[in-house]
């Protein structure tokens, strides 16, 4: 009788058998298990059958060959030189012009960028009130600032929600921790 549960060896397993690195309680499962012992000779046959095959590698002269056929144009990397010096050139010149206005004319830079902060204020308040605006227009608001208009169901909500949040720790941890024994008819 064995003392294994179903747990069979894992493609590691086989790896680590290979290498002679398998643990004790591993080889006395392969000693125990005809379906992994066939597996791991199975396996031993294909890795021989792998060592076997010829490696290939190119004859000698192929890297000479494959030179003398290509051809070499200078002319094109040079105009593709030419193309990234002129564009570096004109980003170089553009990005000076642009310091230049703005030294120049830095008021009226700065009423732009005071202008655009003051717009993008106002439209985020705008947002956060039609925000709030939409929220206490629905018909569960009231039924909810009523619940929570004591400080006595606010700390029975907030106890609830708080033990309702280690529920669902502990129901989750459950579900992503493995199981220490065996799962029954589990065939992997």
């Amino acid at each position: 009788m064995t003392q294994w549960p179903i747990n069979h060896l894992t493609a590691d397993d086989l790896d680590a058998f290979h290498s002679a690195s398998l643990s004790t309680e591993s080889l006395k499962h392969l000693e125990e298990c005809a379906e992994c012992r066939s597996l791991a000779l199975a396996d031993r046959a294909l890795l021989d059958a792998l060592a076997r095959l010829p490696s290939f590698e190119p004859n000698p002269g192929f890297a000479d060959r494959v030179m003398a056929r290509v051809q070499v144009q200078p002319a094109a990397t040079r105009a593709f030189r030419w193309t990234r010096v002129a564009l570096a050139a004109s980003l170089l010149l553009g990005i000076g012009a642009s310091i230049g206005w703005s030294l120049f004319n830095r008021g009226l830079l700065l009423s732009w960028l005071n202008n655009a902060a003051a717009e993008i204020g106002r439209g985020l308040w705008l947002g956060v009130r039609v925000l709030a605006t939409n929220l206490t227009e629905q018909p569960w608001f009231g039924t909810l600032s009523q619940a929570v208009s004591s400080s006595g169901r606010l700390a029975l909500i907030g106890g609830l929600l708080l033990v309702g949040y280690g529920a669902a720790m502990f129901a989750l941890r459950r579900l992503l921790v493995p199981s220490s024994r065996p799962v029954p008819d589990a065939n992997w």
